[in-house]
Order: structure tokens, then C-alpha cells, then sequence
């Protein structure tokens, strides 16, 4: 069986662990007067729904499996699934806030389901209902059923990664503001400050702290999260432009018109004739742009040799990750285990979603 094959098989179990929870936390019924309990009920409500949305659970299943490693997952290995499902529901719904994304795995986002009219509001909301299912993911850690020793390690772990997720972030928009000075050190410095650190090493520790698996362990799950995560990235972005809005859940225009720093743009940048150039500043950062002249900065990207270079990256990155978990086997480590984790670096290095 594949990673991909064992990735999908995953997804229903945790969903239907998602919804189980939400369930239970709606019931909670929170509020002084109805009024307010109508609100948090729609805030949940949406937090729900945002969150069961179709997703590729990678986080999730890199918890589980980094378990796995050292020990047998029963029950109590959920929680801790569940926790890092929630921080991504929240960030996602702070990042598209920052982005102002209109959309989200096929459906709005939280800034625009709540804005009513009231752009301010919308947004003012996206924060607070953002926050919430952070802490609320935070809470199902620290209630697993292991420990507390080893939750509060697996919590300080998720907490510190959300922190330097954050710092990723502001880098992210800050190298937005001086596109003109960034390197391609700079935009890999982005991606392992965000992606690999955040998708990859975070999950995969917290994972291995639960089963209570050394530094040596750890060491290599590092190794592997700095260059799988930053294929994800390369593969993501990539996706961003060129991907099937259908497959996606977004817009295959938003990052050219938000002017996103990645590594398409930069090779483009330097690398590209000056008419491909001019070509993508056109619409690069532009907020909103003709069809025309979208489809001709895309072309521009292609033909500068700026998506061959980025998938190149991207598929090496990826198979140098792949190498690294082979590491895991000589420190007896569970091969399923392994089997997941390596494959998984190279699926989502060339998947189409």
C-alpha cells in the first residue's frame, strides 16, 4: 500500500473523530443569555464546518504515525490528532484574514462568512473565531489520555511551533513589502520557518514525545521535516498558480494577484527575458487583473523555466527527505511507520491537490 493509499484510508477515521468533537463541543451550550449562546453556537457551528471541510489531514497523520514509531496507537493517540487539526483550522482562518482570500477549500472563508456587510466586523471576527479553535486545540492536547510529563512536552512542543509559525508569517508578509531585496535563501528560509517546521516536524514530534522516543529519533524526524516540509511548500505554491481551482478549493489567480513571494515568482524575476518579466509584474501584486493578462503571466512563469526549476527543487528536496527516514529503521523504529513517512514526502511532492 502506498502513502497516499494509507493517507486516504486515515482521513475518514480522524473526520469522524472531528465531528464526534464538535458535536460534544457545541452541546457545551456556552452563554449568559441566549442571545449569547446563539452567537458562540454560529461561531462553533462555522468552526465546525471550516474544519471538516475536505482536507488532506497530512498533520493529523503525521501524529499518528510519528506514534507509531515507538508504540502501538490505540485511543489515547487521538486527541493529540485532533489538536494539531484544530491549530491548522485556526491559523488557516487567521492567514486567510491576512491575505484577504475570499475562499477556502471550495467555500468561504471566515473574515467573509461573518462580514455581513461589515468588512471590519467580518475580519474582527476571523481573529477572535481563529483564536478560539487554536486554544481549543491546545485544551485536547493537554486533556489526552498520557502522561503529564510527557503533555506537557508534546504542549510546549505545539505551542513553540505555533510561535515560530507565527514569526514564518510575519516574515512572509514582511518579504511582501521588499520583494525587490528578497534571495532564494530568503524564500527557503520562509518555507522552513513556516511549512516545516508547522506541516511536518511539529506533528511528527508531538507524535514521538507521546510514545516517548528520544533525541536521536528526533534528530532525524528534523532533518526530514526541513526538506519534505519545504517540497510541500515548493508543490504548494506551484499548485497556488497552476492548480485546479476544483481539486484545489482555491483560486488559481490569488497568489499572483496578492503578489505571494515564492520560489515561481523569484526565478521569474530573475531569470525570466524582459518582456516575461514585464508580463508578470503586470498582474503580480495587483489585486485584480484581466483573464488575458493573468493566463500571459502564467506563461511567462513556464517560460522563463521558472516551474521546471521550482518542481526540480521541490522533487529533490523530497527524495532527500525520503533518504533521511530510511535513518529511522536503524534506531527501531516501527517500518509501517517509517513505510508512511517516507512515502508521504515524495506524494505530496508531485500530488495534483
Amino acid at each position: 500500500m502506498t502513502a497516499k493509499d494509507t493517507l486516504m484510508q486515515f482521513v475518514p477515521l480522524i473526520d469522524a473523530k472531528l465531528k464526534q468533537y464538535w458535536e460534544t463541543e457545541i452541546n457545551l451550550n456556552f452563554g449568559f443569555n441566549q442571545k449569547q449562546k446563539d452567537l458562540v453556537k454560529k461561531m462553533l457551528l462555522h468552526s465546525s464546518e471550516h474544519n471538516l471541510r475536505p482536507a488532506k489531514r497530512i498533520r493529523a497523520a503525521f501524529v499518528y504515525y510519528g506514534y507509531m514509531l515507538g508504540k502501538v496507537p490505540d485511543e489515547s493517540i487521538w486527541n493529540a490528532c485532533m489538536s494539531v487539526e484544530l491549530v491548522h483550522t485556526g491559523l488557516l482562518m487567521l492567514d486567510d484574514f491576512m491575505d484577504q482570500d475570499d475562499v477556502r477549500r471550495g467555500l468561504p472563508t471566515t473574515h467573509r462568512f461573518f462580514e455581513n456587510g461589515d468588512p471590519h466586523y467580518g475580519e474582527a471576527m476571523a481573529v477572535m473565531v481563529g483564536d478560539i479553535a487554536l486554544t481549543l486545540g491546545y485544551d485536547l492536547l493537554l486533556k489526552s489520555d498520557f502522561d503529564i510529563k510527557a503533555k506537557l512536552k508534546a504542549t510546549q512542543k505545539l505551542l513553540r511551533g505555533v510561535v515560530n509559525t507565527a514569526n514564518g508569517q510575519c516574515y512572509d508578509v514582511t518579504l511582501e513589502k521588499i520583494f525587490d531585496q528578497v534571495t532564494e535563501d530568503d524564500v527557503m528560509t520562509l518555507h522552513r520557518a513556516k511549512t516545516a517546521i508547522y506541516t511536518y516536524e511539529n506533528p511528527l514530534y508531538i507524535g514521538a514525545i507521546l510514545a516517548g522516543l528520544g533525541d536521536d529519533v528526533l534528530s532525524v524526524l528534523t532533518d526530514y521535516s526541513m526538506d519534505g516540509g519545504v517540497a510541500f511548500q515548493l508543490q504548494d505554491d506551484i499548485l497556488g498558480v497552476f492548480g485546479d481551482p476544483e481539486k484545489t478549493g482555491k483560486s488559481a489567480n490569488s497568489d499572483l494577484l496578492q503578489g505571494k513571494v515564492t520560489l515561481l515568482i523569484l526565478k521569474t524575476l530573475t531569470d525570466g527575458t524582459s518582456a516575461q518579466i514585464a508580463d508578470l509584474k503586470k498582474v503580480w501584486g495587483r489585486r485584480s487583473a484581466p483573464e488575458a493578462d493573468i493566463t500571459k503571466a502564467k506563461q511567462a512563469i513556464k517560460n522563463s523555466g521558472s516551474l521546471d526549476y521550482s518542481i526540480k527543487i521541490s522533487r529533490e528536496l523530497a527524495q532527500k527527505a525520503v533518504i533521511t527516514a530510511q535513518k529511522l529503521r536503524d534506531l527501531n523504529c516501527n517500518n509501517e511507520a517509517v513505510d508512511f513517512i517516507a512515502g508521504i514526502s515524495e506524494y505530496m511532492a508531485n500530488r495534483e491537490l
